[in-house]
């Protein structure tokens, strides 16, 4: 048995499918507008909670990432002074060559004790290279200065250094954390440190003690190979680096396309198909008003 069609069924019928249109075409847009087909508040809960799991996984790998840009800044800060301090002291050794020959009158040594005075003072300036205004070799300390004069001091040591020993700790990748820093004291400190080094040398080359002076060479080498060294280690460590970037960034294209997976939208796709459910909107508002006729019921309103 035919059901009976009224007005008012058709009427009912109709606004129903126009509501369920504008439903899809505010879905669609929204998905075009946010970029993500997974709305605020959405009921779809494993993937809601897929995605929730890949951002806080990005956003480890961004920190990572940040973390590995530091690392990468406090090797190149030190490196050039490490180098420029190994220049230094071979142009400071070969300064205490000279003047170990003993054929040196009084103005020749004075001016080679100058010179080795001129390379401490930039040894020194070495020593306190700064990243963000901290030294890079005081440790883990913040402070401006690694290494200073002690005024106070009336013997060895006439510096004093604020390194603490302590490691720089930055976390390059997951489970994986690299130590940022050099001590200073390993290249520039110790119960003496090469600035006392060097004041002793300029003055037994003034002096003209050429058996000190003599002696003062093994403790250049000494710290040239500290320096050398610890060059050695920024290059193995700028090595880790270069490997962890790249890791670092293949993780990252892999969870960015895993979480496009879970809520990524095909904006393109998405524009066609919006534009076919309005194209279908308007037919269906003009088929409507069409369709449903005016009732003298609605004038007595």
């Amino acid at each position: 048995m035919l059901g009976r069609v009224t007005q008012r069924s058709i009427a009912t019928n109709a606004l129903a499918n126009l509501q369920n249109t504008q439903t899809r075409m505010a879905k669609l847009q929204d998905q075009i507008t946010s970029g993500t087909s997974l709305p605020k508040g959405s009921t779809d809960s494993v993937r809601a909670a897929a995605a929730l799991r890949l951002n806080d996984q990005i956003a480890v790998n961004t920190e990572n990432g940040r973390n590995l840009d530091e690392a990468r800044a406090w090797m190149t800060t030190q490196e050039p002074a490490l180098q420029s301090t190994t220049n230094a002291l071979q142009k400071i050794r070969e300064l205490a060559v000279r003047a170990g020959n003993g054929a040196l009158n009084e103005t020749g040594r004075d001016a080679i004790a100058k010179e080795i005075l001129a390379l401490k003072e930039t040894i020194l300036g070495d020593a306190n290279t700064p990243y963000q205004g901290r030294a890079v070799f005081a440790g883990t300390r913040d402070t401006t200065t690694a290494f200073a004069p002690d005024a106070s001091a009336t013997a060895a040591p006439r510096y004093s250094s604020s390194d603490d020993g302590g490691s720089l700790l930055r976390t390059i990748s997951p489970g994986v954390t690299m130590t940022v820093n050099i001590s200073g004291d390993s290249v520039y400190g110790g119960s003496i440190t090469v600035f006392d080094e060097l004041d002793d040398l300029a003055e037994n080359v003034s002096r003209g003690n050429t058996t000190a002076v003599a002696g003062a060479l093994s403790t250049i080498d000494k710290r040239i190979t500290g320096a050398t060294n610890a060059m050695a280690v920024i290059g193995a460590r700028t090595n880790q680096l270069d490997h962890a970037e790249e890791v670092n960034a293949n993780q990252l294209a892999y969870l960015e396309a895993q979480l496009d997976d879970v809520q990524g939208v095909d904006p393109a796709k998405a524009y066609v198909e919006f534009t076919q459910q309005n194209v279908a909107y308007q037919a269906a508002l003009q088929v409507t008003a069409k369709t449903v006729q005016t009732s003298l019921l609605d004038f007595l309103r």
